[in-house]
């Protein structure tokens, strides 16, 4: 399937490297600080690979689930062990995690119906006690770039929703935060703010098309906020 295999061809800008490194070093070092010493780390849908490298670096074993051809590609030549496989269904073969980052994959199901399976079957792989950490856009600050980032966008989340999802599975929410661009906390509303002021929508709809690589939306959507989740099985 070609569904997202721009995503590893995309243009990078250095300042969105970096962010994206910071938000995955904050999220990464959360999740772990919630089960100590784990044996086996699981990511669904890992992107660029900084949730890998970070376990990498750790010494932690780590398997990640990847539907993308190219995605997955890459990060086998990095040397990580990947299972191709779109979700839902989790493989079969996933078991024995104690903990799993699902960051910004949720927001891709197609109903509510797909993520409660998800959902679901993480739980089923996770060893007892084990914790998820999940990421998606917040879908009462995104509004319509919700929808305008990113056409696999399918299935909004807010905080509610996202609670009701977990302890509908048996999740305790442990740890919930929110974070734009490098900030964490509620704090980094206001960076979103800003943003948001200085590229409104009408200025997008003049210019926005002779903005080259779409520059501007593209810095504007990494400064919205997501929701940041951390949840243990019970």
């Amino acid at each position: 399937m070609t569904i997202y295999n721009q995503y590893t061809k995309r243009d990078r800008f250095r300042v969105g490297i970096k962010i994206k490194l910071r938000q995955a070093r904050s999220i990464y070092e959360l999740g772990i600080c919630h089960f100590n010493n784990p044996k086996h780390i699981l990511e669904i849908g890992p992107g660029d690979g900084y949730i890998a490298a970070l376990t990498r670096d750790d010494g932690f074993s780590y398997t990640a689930v990847e539907g993308s051809d190219s995605v997955a590609s890459r990060l086998r030549n990095e040397g990580f062990s990947v299972v191709q496989s779109y979700v839902p269904p989790l493989p079969p073969e996933i078991r024995g995690s104690q903990i799993c980052f699902l960051l910004h994959v949720i927001e891709h199901l197609t109903s509510a119906a797909e993520a409660s399976q998800l959902i679901s079957q993480i739980r089923s792989a996770l060893d007892e006690d084990g914790i998820l950490v999940i990421a998606c856009p917040d879908y009462v600050k995104w509004g319509h770039y919700f929808f305008d980032c990113d056409y696999t966008h399918a299935m909004p989340f807010t905080r509610r929703r996202l609670q009701q999802l977990l302890r509908d599975h048996q999740f305790e929410i442990v740890e919930e935060t929110i974070y734009s661009g490098p900030l964490f906390g509620y704090r980094s509303l206001l960076l979103a703010w800003f943003a948001k002021l200085f590229y409104p929508q009408i200025v997008d709809d003049v210019v926005g098309r002779f903005i080259k690589r779409d520059a501007l939306s593209r810095g504007l959507f990494t400064l919205l906020p997501n929701l940041l989740v951390v949840a243990r099985k019970l």
